[in-house]
């Protein structure tokens, strides 16, 4: 018989974790970051600690205690208790081991606990804690999402968190050369690393264990998202939405997502739910869609009398290609942040028809920040080498680097030598649009921007307490520099990644399921309202029997 568990999502939007058993096979719909929950005991200068973070966060529930899916070497800190057993007392072993068995403890006498893991798209709250289950679980995905994971990787600060496609194994060594006799130190090995990753196709059909499955995909704020169609061992048929729109600009996937759906009739329909209703619980309807936004960033922007400032995600493609077809409308120069320029290089690999060239282009360049000495030296950028080109092998171009080859290095290193500088948007800003936010905000001392100036969120209104905050303080440095951004607060032109709530019933009427899970959502009740007895509105961790 089928049973399905939410660990996650569950009253809350994001951090999805939905397991599927059945038939002896296992299989997990997504893993993500409980991004609502975290924060709620977490902030900037509270993290779980750096070396003890899969353990803080099992203790706190963040987590869910699932026997046999995480890495050892996180669970067990590093092997630590081997080395410190006979010099500390028996009760301090829990400070350093865990009752709940990893991979390695678990699959010899088990098998596998989890088939696989299945991923939706590649944002934090869908994918993020993938970093603390064991790389030998097989993760299926598009190529989109892999490209997406793997630049935020790269790009990204580090440690544990960042570790999604690639994983550094944690070991204790004893320094015989440290400061202090027999010194010990937690290592990082990053040899045979990788995660197994298995690439689906579009609309492609794959097993998972016991379970077949069927990739569908659909617009939303990232690329590469899918739906999933799952029949399992027992013959039952889930649909997975993951998370999707219908007000993007791929309507194509839409209209085939709609027409797949169509009468299927699943024993279980799994919704996202992130704006079925508004703050009055009122059903949600069709609102703007992109080129309601390209034309109203487009009008700003032309009356815009100093310099333009965008705000968008980075890992939005859609946005970015919105604010380009803008700088294009209004002869600006986007000038871009290095993170969409190497993400979309990425993607150029993959499909270079959705995802062209760029680099080059009339109306884009990138942005160069200073950065570590303030000099534009080209060692500023060696620990974030994103910043100063889409190669970040530089171990590879050593030779060149000695003997000043700018002909080798300048493709290699095009933001570095082409991109624009805070001096460029200083002695010509109506010539520019620059891709800055909140975390941003230090680039206006070199700037400078003149009277006239605005900025333009193209980001979604702020959710929860931590972005309110950050909301207020970008006003402070708006107001400071005499940056206008609409009157009293702060206007956002933006097209959410998530469905309406009058288009999502929709959808599911048109499927005519049987049972009806919602997720990624904060009212879950609105779908008990509209559904009927067909909703079952999940409990974290409970599992729900299908029949």
């Amino acid at each position: 018989m089928l049973q399905i568990t939410c660990h996650g999502g569950v009253g809350e939007i994001g951090g999805n974790k939905i397991l599927l058993e059945d038939g002896g096979s296992a299989l997990m719909l997504d893993f993500g970051k409980r991004m609502g929950a975290v924060n709620a005991y977490f902030d900037e200068f509270l993290q779980p600690r750096a070396n003890s973070c899969l353990r803080d966060l099992l203790s706190l529930g963040l987590l869910p205690e699932i026997p046999g899916i995480y890495r050892h070497d996180l669970l067990n800190h590093a092997g630590a208790w081997d080395h410190l057993a006979g010099d500390l007392p028996g009760h301090a072993r829990r400070l350093f081991s865990s009752d709940l068995e990893s991979y390695d403890d678990y699959t010899p006498n088990h098998g596998p606990r989890l088939d696989g893991i299945v991923l939706s798209h590649a944002h934090a709250d869908h994918a993020q804690d993938l970093c603390f289950v064991d790389r030998r679980i097989p993760v299926y995905c598009s190529h989109e999402t892999l490209a997406i994971l793997k630049a935020a990787e790269d790009v990204g600060r580090g440690g544990v968190e960042s570790e999604i496609c690639r994983c550094a194994t944690r070991g204790l060594s004893v320094l015989k050369a440290g400061f202090f006799p027999n010194e010990l130190k937690i290592e990082t090995d990053r040899a045979n690393g990788d995660r197994d990753i298995r690439i689906i196709e579009p609309n492609a059909r794959f097993q998972v264990g016991g379970f077949e499955v069927e990739a569908i995909p659909v617009d939303h704020s990232v690329p590469g998202a899918c739906a999933y169609l799952i029949k399992s061992p027992s013959g039952k048929v889930v649909f997975y939405t993951g998370d999707l729109r219908f007000q993007g600009r791929l309507n194509d996937l839409t209209t085939r997502l709609r027409k797949r759906v169509s009468g299927l009739g699943p024993d279980v329909f799994i919704t996202e739910g992130t704006r079925i209703c508004d703050k009055q619980g009122r059903i949600t309807t069709a609102g703007d869609n992109e080129d309601d936004v390209e034309r109203k960033i487009a009008d700003i922007v032309r009356d815009c009398k100093g310099l333009a400032v965008v705000d968008f995600g980075w890992k939005d493609t859609t946005r970015f290609q919105t604010i380009l077809e803008v700088a294009r409308a209004t002869g600006r120069v986007l000038a871009v942040s290095p993170k969409v320029a190497y993400l979309w290089a990425l993607l150029d690999r993959i499909d270079p028809a959705a995802f062209p060239d760029l680099l080059g282009a009339e109306n884009l360049k990138v942005y160069l920040e200073r950065s570590t000495s303030m000099t534009y030296s080209l060692g500023d950028y060696s620990r974030s080498k994103h910043a100063a080109g889409v190669c970040t092998d530089w171990d590879g171009m050593k030779d060149a680097f000695r003997n000043d080859d700018k002909e080798y290095l300048q493709p290699r290193l095009c933001h570095y030598f082409d991109g624009v500088r805070a001096y460029h948007l200083a002695a010509d800003p109506t010539k520019y649009i620059l891709h800055a936010g909140f975390f941003d905000m230090n680039e206006l001392f070199d700037i400078s921007p003149p009277a006239g100036s605005v900025y333009i969120s193209a980001m979604t209104e702020p959710f929860c307490d931590e972005m309110a905050l950050d909301q207020e303080k970008l006003k402070h440095w708006l107001d400071r520099f005499s940056i206008d951004y609409g009157g009293e607060k702060i206007e956002h032109y933006h097209v959410s990644g998530h469905a309406n709530g009058r288009d999502l019933l929709d959808l599911i009427k048109s499927a005519e399921p049987k049972l009806v899970i919602p997720v990624h959502t904060e009212h879950a009740e609105v779908f008990g309202h509209k559904v009927g007895n067909r909703c079952r509105v999940p409990v974290l961790g409970e599992p729900i029997p299908v029949g």
